[in-house]
């Protein structure tokens, strides 16, 4: 059994801990939280009264009393008057019947609107005042006073479905009390009535705080957070809506241009030998149209440019991880690409293949992408000859460069590399790109190459020891 409207009760069990965990469990609020949607906010608030009142509890009311018989009924010893000895009592029960939740008894209405007292706050204050050790006579008038009332299953259910529940207190007689109340000098029923007007305003306010709770506070708590929500959520896809833009901005898919075949020289291979019985046809026609070239630039520009904007997030990554943060960037700009146009091979290369852009072609690369750490002028020689050279396959090939430069400083570093690719074989001359980077042309045997050079400044993070001094540049 529990027992009730103590002093215990009061001190640490208030009712408003009790609503708010049961709101906490139910994950209401968390869900709130949780919708990503204006939509998905709309549905749970469509379905809040529902949800509510599954949740809700009913409040409790007491019923009628009855007698009642719980164990074996041994009271506590009192006094014998005019002597230094104790007698038996016998304990008596009435219960009173409960409607409702039974559990939220257990609780103190600390939002009450009317001042209350425990039942045992009387004896409570006279033990405060107790001078000897305790007597066993003192201890049990402390203990019946605390567990005056007791909450309990009355073990004899109206309906087997549902169990019932009821309120016990007790009064202990000896049999002298008991032989009193038999001869009608002794009311009982008055006791117990006195009793229940003790605990009556205790169980309305948990009945009031309990509805105010369900119909007022928790409501105003879900609505705010709903329009806090709400709110959140709007200007989130009000930022997203932003981001959206114009159709003249969209970033065509990468086509390819046919030259007159009249202009190809005359001793281009068509075919390249694999084993002596297989052979691969390639395209030797097939190139990159000069705007989808310019719309590559493009892209990588801006690419470059939240780089240099944000280098902290790059400085630990290598070639191949910034190659395929490339690939993904120039995959993600084409509309309605059905496949991955840009493919990664290798350790940081990306290629575009005449075969993804239009069927019927051979899997000639026409678009060729090189990252590289710019440590030194052989580190970027070597990446355009032999490493770039050697995926040519098409008589006009474009491709990037990207030389990421890991230093304190950026523009002397970056002329030292940017000369010395001009001292690779088959350099012709250099223009001004579309975006801002050069272009660099080569000749290979009868193949040509337009290399964009993208150089991006990812400086390295800076120390104690380390942020005065800027090391020497490596050539």
């Amino acid at each position: 059994m529990t027992s009730l409207f103590n002093s215990s009760r009061n001190d640490l069990d208030p009712l408003s801990n009790h609503l708010r965990s049961m709101v906490k469990r139910s994950g209401l609020l968390d869900a709130v939280c949780a919708t990503t949607e204006l939509d998905q906010l709309d549905k749970f608030e469509t379905n809040l009264l529902p949800e509510l009142a599954a949740l809700r509890p009913k409040a409790p009311k007491l019923g009628g009393m009855r007698a009642a018989r719980i164990g074996e009924n041994e009271g506590i010893q009192i006094p014998v008057p005019g002597t230094e000895f104790t007698q038996p009592t016998h304990r008596h029960y009435i219960a009173v019947q409960v409607y409702g939740d039974p559990w939220l008894l257990t609780f103190w209405p600390d939002a009450a609107e009317v001042e209350l007292t425990a039942v045992d706050a009387s004896l409570q204050a006279e033990s405060a005042t107790w001078t000897t050790p305790w007597t066993h006579e003192n201890h049990g008038r402390l203990d019946a006073a605390i567990n005056q009332w007791q909450l309990s299953e009355t073990g004899d259910p109206l309906d087997a479905s549902e169990p019932e529940w009821a309120v016990y207190t007790f009064i202990d007689l000896t049999v002298a009390q008991e032989k009193a109340v038999h001869a009608g000098e002794l009311d009982l029923r008055t006791v117990f009535e006195d009793r229940r007007k003790e605990i009556d305003p205790i169980v309305v306010q948990i009945a009031q705080q309990t509805e105010h709770y369900f119909d007022v506070e928790l409501p105003n708590l879900l609505n705010f957070a709903i329009e806090k929500r709400r709110e959140i959520l709007t200007n989130r896809a009000a930022v997203t809506a932003s981001l959206t833009f114009p159709n003249a901005w969209a970033i065509a898919e990468p086509t390819l241009d046919t030259p007159d075949p009249t202009t190809l020289p005359s001793d281009i291979n068509t075919k390249a030998e694999l084993n002596d019985d297989e052979e691969l046809l390639i395209d030797t026609r097939a190139r990159l149209a000069p705007a989808s070239f310019e719309d590559v630039q493009a892209v990588i520009r801006v690419w470059a440019n939240a780089i240099e904007r944000t280098p902290e997030a790059f400085h630990d990554l290598g070639e191949d991880r910034v190659s395929d943060l490339l690939a993904a960037t120039l995959n993600a700009t084409l509309p309605g690409a059905k496949r991955e146009v840009y493919s990664r091979e290798g350790k940081s290369d990306i290629f575009i293949q005449a075969d993804t852009l239009a069927e019927g072609r051979g899997p000639a690369k026409v678009f060729i992408c090189e990252a590289k750490r710019a440590t030194s002028d052989k580190v970027v020689r070597e990446a355009v000859d032999p490493q770039l050279f050697g995926y040519l396959t098409v008589h006009d090939t474009a491709a990037v460069l990207l030389l990421l430069f890991r230093t304190h400083t950026f523009d002397g570093p970056k002329r030292d590399r940017l000369a010395a690719l001009c001292d690779v074989k088959g350099y012709i001359d250099t223009e001004d790109g579309p975006s801002g980077w050069p272009i660099y042309k080569y000749r290979t045997g009868e193949r040509r190459v337009d290399l964009c050079v993208a150089s991006v400044h990812i400086p390295p993070k800076r120390s104690k020891t380390t942020s005065n001094q800027e090391p020497a540049a490596t050539n």
